[in-house]
């Protein structure tokens, strides 16, 4: 039972944290409020709490958003990321996650040295791995391409780290039991293993979808048309585009904001959960 005091420094650190929070939030409460806001409005307003406050609700609350999603290819480039990170996810799991099963479960020759050398990969700088990527893709002829894009993508050597982490516990003698039905290690791994992981799944879903979203150079080196490009392109050449209000600008970066806001809403809960447990395997 907790003691008056306890409770009453409970809602301290509460009312410390939500404060806290604020400070955080305040960049995000500004550009919510001023993208329903023309250029005049945002101006006025900036020196006030009213930059703070969105105007009141009329005919031309929407325009900026109306303007974005009917003037430009915005809703194109979104559909384009979905698309890649759709396929992402779903190669994602199934290759990295065998990958992790099998330094996980099965016995092969130098299978230690291999995690080792997944494990160092995860520390090299980002744009060593891009550059390298960039020439092999250049060189076999997929730039501008689908392919091209979505092949070096596949491999995530931290989320096979993460799939071995959790694989390591799973019991053996669940799969001497499938094995007594005749169940193949391929059905074995997606009829159970899977299943039985959904915790990591769901980690590597949204971590995969987040990198794809917010992904701006890989995307960049790899594209040249419009017609495939992503929404972080696209959001760059939006507002880079000299007739796009500050309003407007506000308003394509809310809607890049959103679906990020959404997805860790909805998944906070699975990502920590799944962070937490393969920081607690052995082996």
């Amino acid at each position: 039972m907790k003691t008056r005091k306890q409770k009453i420094g409970n809602w301290i650190l509460v009312a410390v944290m939500l404060i806290a929070s604020l400070f955080f939030l305040f960049p995000v409460i500004w550009m919510v409020a001023n993208s329903f806001k023309t250029d005049a409005a945002i101006t006025s307003d900036m020196n006030s709490m009213a930059a703070f406050i969105p105007p009141a609700l009329n005919g031309n609350f929407f325009d900026n958003y109306i303007t974005i999603l009917t003037d430009t290819s915005f809703l194109k480039y979104t559909a384009n990321t979905l698309f890649y990170a759709a396929v992402l996810i779903v190669l994602g799991i199934i290759v990295n996650g065998l990958a992790g099963y099998a330094l996980a479960k099965i016995k092969f020759p130098f299978r230690e040295r291999w995690l080792m050398i997944i494990m160092l990969l995860m520390i090299v700088p980002m744009e060593t791995i891009i550059t390298i990527h960039f020439f092999f893709i250049a060189k076999v002829g997929l730039l501008n391409n689908v392919i091209g894009y979505i092949l070096p993508m596949i491999v995530n050597p931290f989320n096979i780290f993460l799939f071995r982490q959790v694989f390591v516990s799973l019991p053996d003698d669940v799969y001497e039991a499938a094995q007594l039905d005749h169940c193949s290690p391929l059905k074995y791994f997606f009829t159970m293993v899977l299943p039985m992981s959904k915790s990591v799944v769901a980690t590597v879903s949204v971590f995969t979808f987040l990198n794809v979203w917010n992904d701006y150079l890989w995307p960049s080196l790899v594209f040249t048309s419009g017609d495939l490009l992503t929404a972080q392109i696209g959001l760059n050449a939006i507002t880079a585009n000299e007739n796009t209000t500050m309003g407007q600008t506000l308003a394509v970066i809310t809607l890049v904001t959103i679906p990020v806001i959404i997805i860790y809403s909805f998944f906070s809960k699975q990502i920590v959960e799944g962070v937490v447990s393969t920081g607690s395997k052995e082996g």
